[in-house]
């Protein structure tokens, strides 16, 4: 690690052709992956990242380069090379004297993934593998183990100086189950503690989770399809937050409403949902996936307030975002290493409770569609979302599994038809977000809510 006068140093020499704003980024990442296929070992790997990033800006131009070569003289290079892409001529900032600020992180760590030896990371996959051992219809079940243990330093030339560790564990479930028709289904799905190893000290709840993964799997496979439809839809509580994710995290960030690419543009203060919807994304919840105490550009996540009883309260900004459109970070410019630049991002993005009775948004509806399970999705104006796992509604009854479908929609005129939202917020256990900025961890959760009508993508003729 370099000392603070040599970080003042490197920041200098990039602001010395006129940048206004420079910001390094010191990145050290050691990551284990064990894939186990529930008898044997496949292969044990351990990786080591480490490298840097200098990100310089003036007005509302950028240059961000990087290099894993972590001596002073390739650092000063790499700043030079960026000044020389971003020359405006002499510049006539100076660097201030570095003041370390140090927020305490939401997911502080008790056991560090690697202090512990692999054996115990296996012994904790045999038994998760082995709680499933003679479940009716499993064909395969691989568990894949991975740990993140990353730790990084932003200095900027506003005189800060900052540290974060951010540190995860995982498994990956992958599973193929056969119904009594002779009908195979393949899923993967990942439970996550992103906290030290300690959060894998208790198998029970792990074991519990791959459990009730492979009992979903059972059901869809007596899914039946339905055919392309417009009808009301209830998303259960929980990771069916996707839904929020795909139809307002994306166009609520800075880069979607600078480029002009989003229905949410110039909106501030007006209604563009229901009042059913209070729409929130915190960075700072305690256990979250999606939580750090910095972003990636040092700045302190915060809690910040989206969308209030369907008026538009705010945007998610990153600091090239914020000046763009005149306004200040909230702590959401994020990146997956220092091979990229940071750019606005969301963090733990969730729908407030309502005050709804749960069953009644069900037993209310004459032909419809109960959500229990969301794949992957893409954003914009108009989402799209993977069902993996839901209901048909008949009467006000579930009448059985549905299999092969999709939302789709438009952000704004979808919220907008909210009319039910539950008490109970279910949150979720986390998975990654991809974007110009690479993969970063992220949690969408929600109450149960219901929407009055949208549209349905299905596969029966």
């Amino acid at each position: 690690m370099l000392s603070q006068q040599e970080i003042r140093q490197v920041l200098g020499e990039a602001i010395r052709t006129g940048g206004d704003f420079a910001e390094l980024f010191w990145e050290d990442k050691e990551e284990h992956d064990i894939d186990f296929d529930g008898h044997k070992v496949g292969r044990a790997t351990t990786v080591r990242t480490a490298g840097a990033g200098i990100y310089l800006l003036r007005g509302e131009q950028s240059v961000y380069v990087c290099t894993n070569d972590l001596s002073l003289s390739s650092l000063l290079e790499q700043a030079r090379r960026a000044a020389e892409l971003l020359d405006g001529g002499t510049g006539s900032l100076q660097v201030p004297p570095l003041v370390v600020r140090q927020i305490v992180s939401p997911n502080p760590v008790e056991i560090s993934p690697g202090d512990v030896d692999n054996a115990r990371k296996i012994a904790l996959l045999r038994d998760v593998s082995g709680s499933t051992a003679g479940y009716k219809g499993l064909r395969s079940l691989g568990i894949g183990y991975s740990d993140k243990d990353q730790r990084v330093m932003i200095a900027n030339t506003e005189g800060l100086y900052t540290e974060d560790r951010r540190t995860a564990c995982r498994l990956r479930m992958r599973a193929t189950v056969e119904g009594n028709d002779g009908k195979l289904l393949s899923r993967w799905q990942d439970y996550v503690q992103p906290f030290g190893f300690e959060g894998m000290r208790d198998t029970g709840e792990a074991t519990a989770f791959a459990k009730d993964f492979l009992d979903r799997m059972a059901v869809s496979l007596k899914a039946e399809p339905i055919r392309s439809c417009t009808v009301a839809v209830v998303l259960e509580a929980g990771s069916c937050g996707t839904f929020w994710h795909e139809c307002c995290g994306h166009p609520l960030e800075s880069i979607a409403i600078a480029s002009g690419s989003s229905e949410f543009c110039g909106q501030l203060g007006k209604k563009v949902a229901s009042d059913k919807v209070t729409l929130l994304d915190d960075g700072t919840l305690p256990g979250m996936y999606g939580s750090e105490a910095v972003d990636d550009e040092g700045t302190p996540t915060r809690r910040n307030l989206l969308i209030e009883q369907g008026v538009l309260k705010g945007y998610l900004c990153d600091r090239m975002g914020g000046r763009r459109l005149g306004m200040q970070s909230t702590g959401n410019g994020r990146k997956q290493d220092y091979t990229y630049a940071p750019t606005s991002r969301m963090t733990n993005t969730f729908l407030a409770p309502g005050t709804d009775d749960e069953e009644e948004m069900i037993r209310d509806i004459d032909r419809g569609l109960f959500v229990t399970g969301c794949g992957g999705g893409a954003g914009g104006r108009e989402f799209s979302i993977e069902i993996t796992e839901g209901w048909w509604i008949e009467k006000g009854k579930l009448v059985h599994p549905v299999s092969g479908l999709t939302l789709n929609g438009r952000g704004m005129e979808v919220i907008k038809l909210v009319d039910r939202v539950g008490s109970k917020l279910v949150p979720d256990f986390g998975g990654f977000c991809g974007a110009s900025s690479g993969l970063v961890p992220t949690t969408s959760f929600q109450p149960r809510m219901r929407v009055s009508a949208m549209a349905v993508g299905g596969t029966a003729e």
